[in-house]
């Protein structure tokens, strides 16, 4: 499989979770490798349960921006239970939030009280991070893996697979990199962010240059759907709340336009004329500085966009793509 195909532009620490979950399930060396670091002998333990630590798949726990997940996994060796809990992240310091450790904490001190003799914590993370070594807010370590060594392990292999596993690792790894580096994302990148793992056929490009990592007021973003054509324009303008379609040499004739396709045209749209355009405008949510939620945005790791703001945006994108393809349709 060529990676040239796969886009990780959202990767986050619970993509890697899953698929180290997968090769605990299936691969025997990657188990013998893991358990090896804390200390077990491979064919003496025997894995009763695994699952994500944190939640299910449909958790907002694991959103796109979270630099880390948690797995546990249940074993029981010839002597003992033991009860494993594995911290993958992927930004350049183990930097946990407080809520999700004071959870392994309890979820360690609730395994030694209950069935579990032993329980033991392995964090996964860039070989940078597990360089800086732990602070007094984490909890104790027993074991380290880098993401370095197992996007290797994925890399030496010859499977269907691996080659995939191996660029999902190193993105993981980038993309943590970049974040850090980067400094805390715009609104408008968070919203990318959130709008293609929504439509990913959606392209859309920030109005003003540097977007992507300043705040801007009057930032606007354009969309290029494939149901558009050449000579429409459509603009989503966050903080001002509107989408606008932008359809050339129709100024003129506005009432028959409107006429023409009424049953298209949302009964809430404006229809405003700007030269000889015709722009049809939608009212949505506004994103940015005209919420006090989204300007939380810039300050933290996670997005604080209203997600059902971006739903609701993208209904009213998607109405808009329905006109442009009945009109592109008429005039072809």
């Amino acid at each position: 499989m060529s990676t040239d195909l796969v886009r990780f532009e959202s990767v986050a620490a619970r993509d890697v979770a899953l698929i180290v979950l997968e090769e605990l399930a299936q691969a025997a060396p990657v188990r013998a490798w893991l358990f090896e670091a804390i200390g077990l002998e491979a064919d003496s333990a025997t894995i009763l349960e695994a699952s994500d630590s944190l939640g299910g798949p449909e958790s907002p726990e694991f959103d796109a921006t979270r630099r880390w997940s948690a797995l546990e996994i249940g074993l029981e060796t010839a002597d003992e239970r033991v009860r494993l809990v594995l911290t993958i992240g992927t930004g350049p310091a183990v930097d946990t939030d407080a809520d999700a450790l004071e959870s392994i904490r309890t979820r360690r001190d609730r395994a030694l009280d209950g069935d579990w003799d032993d329980c033991r914590l392995v964090s996964i993370a860039p070989k940078s991070a597990l360089e800086t070594g732990t602070t007094d807010t984490e909890p104790p370590t027993d074991a380290t893996i880098s993401l370095e060594s197992l996007r290797d392990r994925f890399a030496a292999r010859d499977g269907d697979r691996d080659e995939y596993r191996a660029a999902l690792v190193q993105a993981a790894i980038d993309r943590g990199r970049r974040r850090a580096s980067a400094g805390p994302p715009s609104i408008v990148a968070e919203y990318r962010a959130l709008v293609r793992e929504r439509e990913p056929a959606f392209d859309l490009e920030a109005e003003n240059e540097g977007a992507d990592t300043v705040a801007d007021d009057d930032t606007a973003v354009a969309i290029d759907a494939p149901p558009l054509a050449d000579d429409h324009r459509l603009v989503h303008a966050l903080s001002a709340g509107s989408v606008d379609l932008r359809i050339p040499g129709v100024a003129a004739h506005l009432r028959a336009f409107a006429a023409r396709y009424a049953t298209a045209i949302p009964p809430a749209t404006d229809l405003l004329t700007d030269g000889d355009a015709l722009v049809l405008r939608l009212s949505v949510p506004a994103i940015g500085s005209g919420s006090s939620a989204d300007d939380d945005a810039l300050d933290g790791d996670a997005t604080a966009i209203d997600e059902a703001a971006v739903d609701e945006t993208l209904t009213a994108i998607r109405d808009l793509l329905t006109v442009a393809k009945r009109v592109d349709d008429r005039s072809s």
